[in-house]
C-alpha cells in the first residue's frame, strides 16, 4: 500500500513537459501563459480555461487549481488520466447549477511538487530530525516551500488574471481546489490568506500520515489548524476521501479535521466532508464526484418561487454605484398592463417569498400577504420589487452613511473595530449607502417606471426593510423625500453595531433624524420591534426616536410604532406582522 501511494505522489516527477500543446478541451477554450515568470518559485505554465460564450463585457469567478497539467486532456498527461474540468464546468454551467466562472490551471513543478505543496508553517512545527528526514527523502533539501507557491499565486498569479481576464477580484468570488497534496496546500491557503479566498475544495487531501515518521505530520497539521484555521465567517470548505486502498489511510486523520472544523464553528452549510466507497486516489475517481465541490462553493442561488401571482427576475442587475446583484419582480394575480399599479420597493430581496430558497429557510411569504390584503380590497393593488442585499456589502450598503460621517474620528473608529470582519485584517468598514439609494432611485426605478404600468409620483413609491433594511428604509425617505411617500421599518436596527456598550451609532441616528425627518403631511413612516433575541436591543432605543416623531408633528395618521412582546429578529416574526405596515402605508 505504502508502495503504491510514493508512485501516485512522485509519478509525476518525472513529467516536466513545460512545452507541450495547448489541451485539447470539450467544451470552451484554453489560453496558456508559457513558463510564468516568479520572483518566488520555478517558472512553469498556467493555462486559463474560458467557458463557452465567454465575454469581457460579463464578471467572472474565479478557481484556482493546481496540477493544472492534469486537469484537461488525458493524452497529455503522466498517467493518461484527467479531471475533466472542461466537462464537468460547462454541464453544471448549462443546467445553471453554479455561476459562471473561470478556472486557473497552475502546472505542478515535477520534481518539487511535493516541497512546494507542504505547508510551511506545519512543516516549521516538526521537530529538527523529522525536517531533516522529509528534507532528505521527500524534498530535495528545499524544505517545506508552501509560502513560496502561495506567493506566487496570491501575489503573481492572481494580480495577471485580474488585470487580463474580466473577473470579481474580491475574496467572495475567488476559489480553490486541489487533491491529495493539492488539497493540503488548498486547506493552508485559506488559513493563510482568508481575505483572498471564500472557499477551498480539499480532495483526498495527502495527509501524509503513512509516510515515515508516521503521523508526524498529521499532529502538526493538527496543531496548525486548531490555531489558524481560516474563520466559518464567510469561508466555505469541501473536504473528501475515498475507501479505495489508496485514499483509504486518510481516514483517521480526516476525522480528526472533521473534528478541528466543527469546534472552530464550521457546520453543514459551510463545511462538507464525504467519503466515497472504493474510490481510488487517481484523477479517474476526482473526475466522476468534482462536481459536488464545484456545486458547494459555486451554487447558484436559484430564483425564488412563489404561491401568489408571479416573479420576473432580473439577475445581475446592472449598476455603475454599486455591485450588481439580483432585482426580483412581484407581480399580483391578475396583473393587467392596462392598470396602474403602486410600487413597494423591499430590501434583502432574496428572503421575501420562498423559504425553500433562503440560507435559514425562512422568509416573509410576502406574495401572500400582499395578495390577501388585495382581495380583501384593504390596500390599493401595488407591485413589489425585491432587491437583493450584496451578501459581504450589506451592512455597508445599508449601514446610513451621513450619520456615519457626523461622528467624530474616535467614534468612527470604533464602529469600524465593531465591524471588522473576523479573519480580514485588511477590509475596513465604509458605509456605502447613499451609491445604494442613488442606485435604487436613479438606475432601478426609472428602470421600473418604463418596464411596468406603475404609477410614478411620491404618493405610491414606499419602502420598507427589516433589521439594517429597516434603517436605509429610514434613510432613503429622508435622503429622498420627492421619491418616497411611505417607509416600513421593522426591527429597525438601531444599534448600527452588535452591542450597546459605549456605542456612538444610536445618538447618531437620532440627530440625523432630528435635521432630517420629511414632513409628515406628505409622509407615512411605520416602525415596529419585538423584544426577543436582537430585537430586546430595540425597546430603549426606539422610544428616543418616537420622541424625535412627536417633536416633528407626526401623529397616528402619519407615523406608527407598534411593540410585539415575544416576538424575535426573523422572518418568521416578521411575516407574522408584515399585513399591519402594508396596510399603514398602501391603505385605499
Amino acid at each position: 500500500m505504502k508502495t503504491k501511494f510514493l508512485v501516485a505522489l512522485l509519478g509525476l516527477f518525472s513529467f516536466l513537459a513545460q512545452a507541450q500543446n495547448l489541451p485539447k478541451v470539450a467544451s470552451g477554450t484554453i489560453r496558456r501563459v508559457e513558463n510564468f515568470q516568479s520572483k518566488f518559485v520555478d517558472a512553469r505554465n498556467v493555462d486559463i480555461w474560458l467557458p463557452e460564450g465567454y465575454t469581457p463585457e460579463k464578471k467572472y469567478r474565479v478557481v484556482y487549481m493546481h496540477d493544472g497539467q492534469m486537469l484537461f486532456d488525458s493524452i497529455q498527461t503522466w498517467n493518461q488520466k484527467e479531471w475533466k474540468v472542461d466537462e464537468v464546468f460547462s454541464q453544471l454551467m448549462r443546467e445553471k447549477k453554479i455561476e459562471e466562472c473561470i478556472v486557473v490551471a497552475i502546472w505542478n513543478n515535477g520534481a518539487d511538487r511535493i516541497s512546494e505543496f507542504l505547508p510551511t508553517k506545519i512543516f516549521t512545527l516538526l521537530d529538527d530530525k523529522t525536517q531533516t528526514l522529509l528534507n532528505q527523502k521527500y524534498l530535495n533539501g528545499k524544505g517545506a516551500r508552501g509560502d513560496n507557491y502561495l506567493n506566487f499565486l496570491v501575489n503573481e498569479v492572481k494580480p495577471y488574471i485580474d488585470l487580463n481576464f474580466s473577473t470579481y477580484k474580491d475574496k467572495d468570488h475567488t476559489f480553490m481546489i486541489g487533491s491529495s497534496m493539492g488539497g493540503i496546500i488548498s486547506i493552508y491557503a485559506i488559513s493563510e490568506y482568508p481575505e483572498v479566498f471564500s472557499g477551498v475544495a480539499c480532495m483526498s487531501t495527502a495527509w501524509l500520515s503513512h509516510i515515515e515518521p508516521y503521523y508526524a505530520i498529521p499532529a502538526a497539521t493538527f496543531d496548525y489548524l486548531k490555531n489558524n484555521l481560516a474563520s466559518p465567517f464567510g469561508h466555505q470548505i469541501y473536504m473528501d476521501y475515498g475507501t479505495g486502498e489508496s485514499d483509504k489511510p486518510y481516514e483517521l486523520t480526516q476525522s480528526f479535521v472533521d473534528l478541528i472544523a466543527k469546534g472552530k464553528g464550521f457546520v453543514d452549510f459551510n463545511y462538507l466532508s464525504k467519503v466515497y466507497d472504493k474510490d481510488e486516489h487517481n484523477e479517474i475517481a476526482w473526475s466522476k464526484r468534482l462536481h459536488f465541490p464545484i456545486e458547494f462553493l459555486l451554487a447558484k442561488v436559484q430564483p425564488q418561487k412563489c404561491s401568489s401571482g408571479r416573479i420576473e427576475l432580473y439577475e445581475d442587475f446592472p449598476s455603475k454605484l454599486i455591485t450588481s446583484r439580483n432585482v426580483e419582480v412581484w407581480l399580483p394575480e391578475r396583473f393587467s398592463p392596462k392598470k396602474k399599479y403602486a410600487v413597494l420597493y423591499m430590501h434583502d430581496g432574496q428572503m421575501l417569498y420562498d423559504a425553500s430558497s433562503s440560507w435559514n429557510k425562512q422568509s416573509w411569504d410576502a406574495d401572500d400577504v400582499a395578495a390577501k390584503l388585495m382581495q380583501e380590497g384593504k390596500v390599493q393593488d401595488f407591485i413589489i420589487v425585491g432587491i437583493w442585499n450584496g451578501g459581504k456589502t450589506r451592512h455597508a450598503d445599508y449601514f446610513p452613511q451621513k450619520p456615519f460621517e457626523s461622528m467624530s474620528p474616535e467614534q468612527k473608529d470604533f464602529v469600524i473595530k465593531q465591524l471588522q470582519p473576523t479573519g480580514q485584517p485588511t477590509e475596513i468598514f465604509q458605509p456605502v449607502s447613499d451609491n445604494y439609494l442613488k442606485f435604487l432611485v436613479t438606475e432601478l426605478k426609472p428602470f421600473i417606471d418604463k418596464k411596468y404600468p406603475v404609477y410614478t409620483d411620491r404618493k405610491h413609491t414606499f419602502v420598507a426593510g427589516s433589521s439594517m433594511g429597516g434603517l436605509i428604509s429610514m434613510y432613503a425617505i429622508c435622503e429622498y423625500p420627492d421619491v418616497f411617500g411611505g417607509a416600513a421599518c421593522l426591527s429597525t436596527h438601531w444599534p448600527g453595531i452588535f452591542s450597546m456598550e459605549n456605542n456612538p451609532v444610536p445618538a447618531s441616528f437620532v440627530n440625523f433624524l432630528k435635521k432630517n425627518l420629511p414632513l409628515p403631511k406628505s409622509h407615512k413612516i411605520y416602525f415596529d420591534h419585538g423584544d426577543q433575541t436582537l430585537d430586546a436591543m430595540y425597546p430603549p432605543l426606539q422610544k428616543e426616536v418616537d420622541e424625535v416623531m412627536k417633536a416633528k408633528g407626526y401623529s397616528g395618521k402619519n407615523w406608527e410604532t407598534q411593540f410585539f412582546p415575544g416576538k424575535d429578529h426573523s422572518e418568521k416574526s416578521w411575516n407574522e406582522r408584515l399585513n399591519i405596515p402594508l396596510e399603514f402605508l398602501l391603505k385605499k
